[in-house]
C-alpha cells in the first residue's frame, strides 16, 4: 500500500519534467481506480472489525486482496473463511 502512495507521489513530482527516458514501463500512468483505491484501503482498514483481516499479496496491486473472516459468536464462531476480491478497472466512480 505505500509502495503505491509512495508511486503516487512520485509521478506527480515527474510531470513537469518527464523525457522519454523515464517514460518507460517503470512509470507508467496511475489509473484512476488506483488512485482512489489508495484512499478506500485506509480507511477499509481503519474501519475493519477485529473478525477480519485484509491481506495484499502485492503491495502495488491494490485492486487484488483477500479478505478472512474468522467470526467470535454465533452459529459460525470458529469458522474461518477466505475471500479473493479483485476491484474492476471500471471502479472510478468519485
Amino acid at each position: 500500500m505505500l509502495t503505491l502512495a509512495s508511486k503516487l507521489k512520485r509521478d506527480d513530482g515527474l510531470k513537469g519534467s518527464r523525457t522519454a527516458a523515464t517514460a518507460s514501463d517503470s512509470t507508467r500512468r496511475v489509473s484512476v481506480r488506483d488512485k482512489l483505491l489508495v484512499k478506500e484501503v485506509a480507511e477499509l482498514e481503519a474501519n475493519l472489525p477485529c473478525t477480519c483481516k485484509v491481506h495484499f499479496p502485492d503491495p502495488n496491486k491494490l485492486h487484488c486482496f483477500q479478505l478472512t473472516v474468522t467470526p467470535d459468536e454465533g452459529y459460525y464462531q470458529g469458522g474461518k473463511f477466505q475471500f479473493e476480491t479483485e476491484v474492476p478497472d471500471a471502479y472510478n466512480m468519485v
